[in-house]
């Protein structure tokens, strides 16, 4: 690094994880400004203004999750070391393995803060960008969603979900095990949630799995979904549906 100090960013939903995450740093003489997030949105605002060496990123969050607000500050091309700070051991392999980001597991403690403190003094630089890139396009099939419920949070792996349901402005996410997970966020903010996933909107009220999809059917304008032996047929609209079909016919095309 070019710098004796270090700022710093805390980007996390949880207030009790920040403020642990800032009593520790400010333990550190050479941490000189702490600044903290509780959303990608405000995030990247004090990000572009504060420019800190270390952000401190969480990346299972309501809304916009870690990985756009890497996406983003990336373009910016500054010195800045990413620390994925998570409750989810499996969001630590592809860091460890291809020692592209630090990963701290919660709860963190002061020794696991002092490890990571001391790998990011003793770096001459921060990651190429190639390198992000790469592991970038890895973590995100290792992602999460963290979606508001009528108790508290439920954090859902988008390839478990065999389709979702609308309901007002509720959401039911119907899963593989055979669970359903009721969420407090209207369907129409689940499509743009779930926009980097192969997921499609048949209709008002449902939006699949493609993943999950065993065939479509123009004539009751309908299609069925595959998952754990069992199937569901589900109803969409006609021009929906015929889009479906496409996707279908151009899917079996790159197959042969």
């Amino acid at each position: 690094m070019t710098t004796d100090k270090f700022k710093a960013l805390i980007v996390d939903d949880e207030k009790e994880a920040r403020d642990v995450l800032k009593y520790l740093l400010r333990k550190h003489s050479d941490v000189e400004n702490i600044s903290e997030a509780d959303s990608t949105e405000s995030a990247l605002f004090k990000f572009l203004r504060d420019k800190p060496e270390i952000v401190f990123l969480d990346l299972v969050m309501p809304g916009k999750n870690g990985f756009e607000f890497i996406s983003l500050i990336k373009k910016e091309k500054l010195d800045t070391n990413i620390v994925i700070v998570s409750s989810y051991r499996d969001m630590a392999i592809d860091a460890i393995k291809n020692e592209v980001y630090d990963f701290l597991l919660k709860p963190v403690s002061a020794d696991k803060l002092e490890t990571i403190m001391t790998t990011i003094r003793n770096r001459k630089s921060a990651i190429p960008n190639a390198e992000l890139d790469a592991l970038l396009t890895n973590l995100k099939h290792e992602s999460k969603l963290k979606l508001s419920s009528a108790n508290s949070h439920i954090v859902i792996d988008p390839k478990e979900i065999v389709y979702c349901e609308a309901e007002g402005s509720y959401t039911h996410f119907h899963l593989v095990n055979g669970n359903v997970e009721l969420a407090n966020t209207y369907l129409g903010k689940i499509e743009e949630i779930l926009g980097n996933y192969d997921f499609f909107r048949i209709g008002r009220s449902h939006l699949i799995n493609l993943d999950k999809l065993k065939s479509v059917s123009r004539y009751d304008n309908s299609c069925i979904l595959a998952a754990s032996k069992k199937e569901v047929k589900l109803y969409g609209s006609k021009k929906q549906i015929r889009e479906l079909c496409k996707i279908e016919s151009k899917e079996e095309e790159e197959e042969v």
